[in-house]
This record gives structure tokens, C-alpha cells and sequence, in this order.
């Protein structure tokens, strides 16, 4: 086991650990997320990324059964590349807005769609031979989910997303993941 996986599972016991504690107190934590993903194969690289949520205390919208809440995501990702055996971390701040049907009028099961644009910064500018040039990225993705089990305390999500730096460095070559992604919620 590499140095760097011995990391991450650190840091995966520690969030796990810490979510339920939380929970329990001041609610910051709600949810923690697992997510696991590839590339769209051009630099054929992987990611793990383990998440903590917080949702708003507010929806911007509520139409009876369907409602546009969102959420914090604070997530800690490992992302390697089998192109050039490289590998980097990543920590990312994310709001998210969610359009979802409310798991009580549905008998458990919510469906929704969100969309979320954050900062991410990078451990290393170099992955799989494509240059981010940045440590500071700009994290962009499209999801689509379905919260299941009891007032929908489970959620699997599909997420796209990008990574780039917007233009801010001299070189741009971002890159695209698909990710899956598993949450827990704590109420």
C-alpha cells in the first residue's frame, strides 16, 4: 500500500468518524458521500473522492411536491493516472443547487438534478501528461440521483464533471470525470 493511499484512508476513517459526532451536535455535517470515477479516457485516471455535506436551512423554491434546495459540499479526493503512474489530491468547496421531489409525498423515493460550481485546489499541476498549469481550479458538474430508503436517507448520484483553470494560467487542458457517487444522510 502506497504512502499516499495509506492517506486517503486516514482521512476516509477520520470524516467517517467525525460525521456522526456532528450530526448529533450542531448539525454541520448532514451527509457524507463516497465517489468513485474515471476520466472521459484521455488521460485514463481515476478518482476517490470522500465528501461531507451541508444542507440549507432554506429552499429557493417550494411547488408542492418538488422543491430547489441545495447544499455545501467539502470534499477530499485522490485522483492517478495510469499514463504516467502520476497521481495528485484534491480538496474542493462546492454549492450546489438541487431541484428534487420531497421524499415524504413519494413514499421514499426522491429523484433530482443538481448542478454545483466550486474551488478546487490541487496538490500537484500535473496529471496523467495533461498540464492544469494551476493549483486553483474551477470544479463544474451536472448530476442526476435518486434518494431511496427512509425519508430518502440514501442517495446514488451520476455526476460529469469538469476541472480546469478557467483560463487563469498559461495552459487550459482541464479534464472531464464521470463519477458515481454514494451519500448517506444522517436525519
Amino acid at each position: 500500500m502506497t504512502t499516499s493511499t495509506r492517506i486517503l484512508l486516514v482521512s476516509l476513517l477520520f470524516v467517517a468518524q467525525l460525521g456522526p459526532a456532528q450530526a448529533a451536535g450542531d448539525r454541520w455535517v448532514d451527509t457524507i458521500s463516497l465517489s468513485v470515477g474515471t476520466d472521459d479516457n484521455s488521460i485514463d485516471a481515476n478518482v476517490f473522492r470522500l465528501g461531507i455535506q451541508n444542507r440549507w436551512n432554506r429552499t429557493l423554491f417550494n411547488g408542492g411536491a418538488w422543491f430547489v434546495g441545495g447544499y455545501w459540499d467539502v470534499s477530499l479526493a485522490y485522483l492517478e493516472s495510469d499514463v504516467d503512474n502520476s497521481d495528485l489530491y484534491e480538496v474542493g468547496v462546492t454549492p450546489v443547487l438541487r431541484l428534487q421531489r420531497d421524499a415524504d409525498l413519494s413514499s421514499g423515493i426522491s429523484p433530482f438534478s443538481e448542478i454545483g460550481i466550486g474551488a478546487h485546489l490541487l496538490s500537484e499541476t500535473r496529471l496523467g501528461g495533461h498540464d492544469l498549469d494551476t493549483a486553483v481550479q474551477v470544479g463544474s458538474h451536472l448530476g442526476i440521483g435518486l434518494g431511496f430508503g427512509d425519508k430518502g436517507r440514501y442517495e446514488l448520484t451520476y455526476r460529469f464533471q469538469h476541472l480546469s483553470n478557467v483560463d487563469f494560467g498559461d495552459d487550459n487542458d482541464g479534464v472531464d470525470f464521470h463519477l458515481l457517487k454514494f451519500a448517506y444522510n444522517f436525519e
